[in-house]
């Protein structure tokens, strides 16, 4: 992970529920960088270094958006 922040307030609808949450840009091994949430931990849990691993969330029929969760055992 290369940075991150957390989110502990959003008035938007959608949003309210996640909180608080972690929005990061990983650094992907080949080179660029992509913005995205951190899942499946704490915000505290949360560092610039820690490595961590791709899974998709469907968000309707065929079509899923790329999250990232810590790498278990890392």
């Amino acid at each position: 992970m290369y940075t991150y922040t957390v989110i502990r307030q959003n008035w938007s609808e959608p949003f309210r529920s996640m909180l608080p949450y972690v929005v990061a840009m990983i650094e992907l091994e080949e080179g660029p960088k992509l913005m995205t949430n951190i899942t499946d931990c704490s915000p505290e849990e949360v560092a610039i270094g820690m490595p961590v691993e791709v899974w998709f969330e469907p968000v309707e029929d065929g079509l899923a958006i790329p999250l990232f969760r810590p790498v278990r055992g890392a």
